[in-house]
């Protein structure tokens, strides 16, 4: 008999280290659980008034952080769906993470966007779509802005308000500008083909105000006047063509 009862109170002892060593077990590998999700990346202008396009975001690290420990337990590669999981976890608190471009725009380094969770036993959590934020400059995009410049060519001989014509051809070589987003300067500059055409390639969405300047033949100002038109982007792939330009000279 008190072979027996030696046996349970080791029986016991050992049962309650057990327990007492699973209870202590921390957050981390080791378990049946997992996490799981989708990381999507939402383009924006470059100073995040234009949303551009969400696409899934490919090939960029989530990091996992183990209950209240600060240092990074492990991360991994999204897919080419933006998925990602981490598997083997115990249940408990876990902290997920990614960077970011800063939507504020008061820091010129990325930023980390946090996610809380908490997982049970066995449980396959699936996480609610996170999102992360790049900032493109403006000729990052995809459309297009098309147009022509026409030149009307006065006589030297004749005056104002009595010009008489000398031709009307395709403006070539001549500049023209574009401004984005109701800049205060313009972003570019081009000049025109043979033809008088010109193109705005990789365009963001958002307003746009292209411009060409005449000589001022009316009042003798050695100042050019701006012909100027605006216009909104408003699909990524779009192709806009203007209304010829008409400029001229005397």
């Amino acid at each position: 008999m008190k072979i027996f009862s030696v046996l349970k109170q080791i029986l016991l002892i050992v049962a309650v280290l057990a327990l007492s060593i699973s209870c202590d077990k921390n957050e981390g590998y080791g378990g049946s659980s997992s996490i799981e999700g989708v990381l999507m990346m939402r383009y924006y202008n470059n100073d995040f008034t234009v949303l551009q396009d969400v696409q899934p975001a490919v090939d960029e690290d989530v990091f996992i952080l183990f209950g209240d420990d600060k240092n990074v337990g492990d991360d991994i590669e999204t897919s080419i769906g933006g998925n990602f999981r981490f598997n083997y976890l115990l249940p408990g608190k876990y902290k997920l993470y990614y960077m970011s471009d800063d939507t504020s725009k008061t820091r010129y380094s990325d930023i980390a966007l946090y996610t809380d969770v908490e997982i049970g036993s066995g449980e396959k959590l699936f996480v609610d779509t996170l999102y992360t934020y790049k900032a493109l400059d403006w000729d990052d995009g995809h459309a297009k802005i098309k147009g022509r410049v026409m030149l009307w060519n006065y006589k030297k001989s004749s005056a104002p308000p009595n010009l008489e014509v000398k031709d009307y051809t395709p403006a070539q070589e001549l500049p023209v500008y574009i401004v984005y987003n109701h800049g205060d300067f313009y972003e570019d500059r081009i000049r025109t083909q043979g033809d008088g055409t010109f193109v705005f390639p990789n365009l963001l969405k958002g307003h746009y105000r292209i411009f060409v300047y005449s000589e001022d033949i009316y009042t003798g100002s050695t100042a050019d006047f701006i012909i100027s038109r605006e216009l909104e982007i408003t699909e990524t792939n779009q192709v806009l063509v203007l209304d010829d330009f008409e400029i001229e000279t005397y």
